[in-house]
């Protein structure tokens, strides 16, 4: 049986992270360096999210056997 994940290592959780960060970095209530910091994490946040995306978009496609014509399913035939 797979381990059970936290909540911590979704996606949808880096993506809530994401928004609350820019919401943080456009908030005009904010200190100015406070802003900043909140759009470095923001920035952090989305290309971590995007990594994630492509390593599971990676792994599953590899787990499927790649898609036609590439290296993976040729072995296959």
């Amino acid at each position: 049986m797979a381990e059970k994940r936290s909540y911590l290592d979704t996606p949808a959780y880096l993506a809530f992270l994401t928004v609350v960060a820019f919401w943080a970095a456009a908030s005009t209530g904010n200190a100015r360096h406070a802003r900043v910091l909140a759009g470095i994490c923001a920035v952090g946040t989305a290309v971590n999210l995007a990594l994630v995306l492509a390593r599971r978009r990676r792994d599953r496609r590899t787990a499927a056997g790649g898609p036609p014509g590439s290296a993976a399913s040729a072995v296959d035939n």
